[in-house]
């Protein structure tokens, strides 16, 4: 009986203290039409999973990370604890390579968020009257400043191409079968052999961080997953020369 997920949801209210009396003000990149035209939009979601190296994640993330690489706690640690214990993750963060392993990461995350921003930001653009053909984007992948000004309510640009509504409500039915379809939702997986320790104490890490604009939400899929117990007899031969592969590999 396979054991539910745990997930958690983290924002930046959790992160940091200052409050923010709109999650427009929480995100420094949305445009200034924004403002005014986009009061109630919600914040986008990145999604933090660990999980162990099989079977893989469905539907599968946008972003994946294999950290099998990295140093094992000792025997002792991964026995009594799981990823999300301090002492464990204190003792991976003693190792350098898991501090360069969780900023190379979070740097990656961050370029996929820019992408995002600037594809989403366009959409919203259209959908306010703006020819997209001539739009040009500033150093961060926003609108350049003076192209940030809607046109008049009612004032449609001379060029924007009409939106067919019956696409639109196709579009939209459709994309709520899976987080993957949602423009607004970053799923990241990051997995080590079993998905209790290593890949864990990451997604911890990475929660802990600063993501300005984004809501964070963490799942670990395998944290409770028991090992399975090895078989007497044939199961117990045949793996010299790395003839069979085991799934307890290195947890």
């Amino acid at each position: 009986m396979s054991t539910p997920e745990i997930a958690t949801s983290r924002t930046e209210k959790d992160l940091e203290s200052p409050a923010s009396s709109s999650p427009i003000e929480e995100n420094p990149n949305l445009p200034d039409y924004a403002q005014n035209d986009l009061e109630d939009v919600d914040l986008p979601v990145l999604v933090l999973i660990s999980h162990g190296h099989a079977p893989p994640l469905n539907p599968r993330p946008q972003l994946k990370f294999d950290v099998r690489n990295l140093a094992n706690p000792p025997k002792h640690i991964r026995d009594n604890l799981n990823g999300t214990s301090w002492r464990l993750q204190e003792w991976m963060l003693s190792d350098p390579k898991f501090g360069e392993r969780r900023d190379a990461i979070k740097k990656e995350i961050e370029e996929e968020m820019k992408r995002m921003t600037a594809e989403h930001e366009k959409e919203d653009v259209l959908k306010l009257g703006y020819d997209t053909d001539k739009l040009t984007l500033d150093a961060n992948g926003g609108l350049d400043k003076e192209q940030r000004e809607p046109p008049p309510k009612g004032v449609k640009s001379e060029e924007a191409p009409e939106v067919d509504s019956s696409i639109s409500s196709e579009a939209d039915s459709s994309s709520g079968e899976t987080d993957q379809d949602d423009p607004s939702t970053l799923r990241v997986g990051i997995f080590c052999a079993m998905g209790r320790h290593r890949s864990v104490a990451l997604v911890e890490e990475l929660a802990k961080m600063s993501w300005p604009g984004w809501q964070v939400e963490v799942e670990h899929r395998d944290l409770n997953k028991k090992r399975g117990r090895r078989m007497p007899g044939k199961d117990s031969r045949g793996t010299r020369g790395g003839g069979i592969s085991s799934h307890f590999e290195d947890e």
